[in-house]
């Protein structure tokens, strides 16, 4: 049968490359990003720390007395050292 080419990696998410040739050129692609310190990898830099503490805070499902706890924990602890990572 044809060989299918698929990585996590692949060109966009879920997609599979074309054939063995696109996917050594990603391949070839890749390493030469990392030699010249191009690479960012994928779950760098989605979201920074604060704002997903913030979208998390919103979801828990408690009494209003925790929820200024973890707040004051984030401003306090989380924040200042990860907010901006």
């Amino acid at each position: 049968g044809k060989k299918r080419y698929e990585s996590a990696s692949g060109p966009g998410p879920g997609e599979r490359f074309r054939d063995e040739n696109e996917a050594y050129e990603y391949g070839l692609d890749r390493e030469s990003a990392v030699r010249n310190l191009r690479h960012v990898s994928r779950p760098s830099g989605r979201i920074a720390t604060k704002p997903w503490s913030l979208t998390w805070l919103s979801t828990l499902d408690l009494d209003p007395t925790s929820i200024n706890h973890s707040r004051k924990i984030l401003r306090a602890q989380i924040w200042p050292h990860w907010g901006s990572t």
